[in-house]
């Protein structure tokens, strides 16, 4: 695990926490908001997972969030809900009646259960942990929080087949007066791929050798699998630009864009690709200048390029992890 300057706390009201079961080798990583902020989540993966996501569809009227989360542990991973929840009314960030004011939550998740046991888990301590434990530091990165039961690859089930480590890694950048800022944990089906500087830095690779194999080079042998791995890229993307609802449910969209140089490929049947958005700034009298919003969409996309390979780079191994993950 590293530290890495910037990172999304450098968003001003914006603290990241993670909590971590390494037996059970699964975590959660929680982004708080305060004040409340505006939300929305764009999804492009095929087999999603997503906790109370459409209260921040276009159109809807209450879509200010107290906490983002991303965790692993599929379905069982929404109980860190219930963790997060209890921290924000016992801190008193939430009200425990009236609109508006009761504790707005959204999330989503990735599969890692297959490498560690079910029994035992307990999501909603780790919500409640991951809580606890946030702070405007920068974020740590690599094989913690959400990015703990991560991997990358392989394609499928193969025994000469391998994948790597995946994780959690985030990224920031200045845009004139504004900040975008991610978290992204990498745990994809698909290579990951440096877009900057054009070569696969993790994914799927025969046994005994450190070549990557290309989606390409195994097509007809994909066609031939009667299942594939289950994989998931997942974050967060915010920013303190004074975008209305609209805008920003256009930057979570265009902000996928990421993910697919980072990813390759990206957005599959099996993947659940998903990007929960925020804004902190105040909503202008008008719509953001074109111009303005163009800038933002740039570095939206580099960002959450930029944080999907640093939770590749930083992860680490955990015990006999890898041996666990080949072949699945």
């Amino acid at each position: 695990m590293s530290h890495s300057n910037p990172t999304v706390t450098a968003l001003a009201g914006v603290q990241v926490g993670h909590a971590q079961d390494l037996k059970h080798r699964t975590g959660t990583t929680v982004v708080l908001l305060t004040p409340p902020a505006m939300a929305f989540a764009g999804i492009r993966g095929g087999w999603p997972g997503s906790y109370d996501t459409a209260g921040s569809d276009l159109g809807r009227t209450f879509f200010n969030y107290h906490a983002l989360f991303l965790t692993g542990g599929d379905i069982y991973g929404y109980d860190a809900s219930i963790g997060i929840r209890r921290f924000l009314l016992d801190k008193g960030l939430a009200k425990p009646r009236g609109a508006g004011r009761m504790p707005a939550i959204m999330g989503t998740n990735i599969y890692d259960v297959d490498f560690g046991p079910l029994e035992g888990r307990d999501y909603v301590a780790l919500g409640e942990s991951a809580c606890r434990n946030a702070s405007s530091r920068a974020v740590t990165q690599g094989t913690v929080g959400a990015g703990t039961g991560a991997t990358v690859g392989p394609f499928f089930a193969d025994r000469e087949l391998k994948g790597t480590k995946g994780g959690l890694g985030s990224s920031a950048a200045k845009v004139g007066p504004w900040t975008v800022g991610t978290v992204v944990v990498t745990n994809s089906v698909g290579n990951v791929c440096d877009p900057f500087e054009g070569r696969t830095i993790a994914g799927t690779h025969r046994r005994g050798t450190k070549a990557f194999l290309e989606m390409d080079d195994l097509l007809d042998d994909y066609l031939k699998r009667s299942s594939t791995r289950f994989g998931t890229t997942i974050g967060v993307v915010g920013t303190d630009a004074p975008l209305d609802h609209e805008q920003l449910a256009r930057l979570v969209e265009l902000a996928h864009d990421g993910l697919a140089l980072a990813v390759r490929p990206a957005h599959m049947s099996t993947d659940g690709d998903a990007l929960l958005g925020f804004c902190t700034g105040r909503r202008p009298p008008k719509r953001l200048d074109y111009r303005a919003f163009d800038v933002l969409h740039n570095v939206a996309v580099r960002e959450v390029a930029r944080a999907a390979l640093n939770a590749v780079g930083k992860a680490t191994g955990l015990g006999g992890y890898e041996g666990l993950a080949d072949g699945q």
